[in-house]
């Protein structure tokens, strides 16, 4: 069962985009949004991008990077915290 089908049935509405561009058209539909899902696919340069735009467009919605090693260190940046202790 695909992720989308699990929140689905679950009873979440699910919107489902491949490419940063797509998403900015599709997230500016609706002002109210409460999770990103950012996947797993998304090259690293594509994956940062797209949660730094997340970031600053929708403070206060949760991220989940289903890759966190590609954008934990630029979430932690992008909020100010700085990376994160070894």
């Amino acid at each position: 069962m695909k992720r989308t089908d699990l929140l689905r049935a679950r009873g979440y509405d699910v919107v489902t985009v491949t490419g940063n561009e797509a998403a900015k058209l599709v997230l500016d539909l609706s002002p109210s949004w409460n999770l990103f899902i950012v996947g797993d696919a998304a090259q690293k340069e594509v994956g940062d991008e797209r949660v730094v735009w997340l970031k600053s467009k929708f403070p206060g919605v949760s991220i989940l990077a289903l890759n966190p090693q590609l954008c934990l260190p630029l979430v932690a940046n992008a909020l100010g915290a700085g990376p994160p202790a070894n």
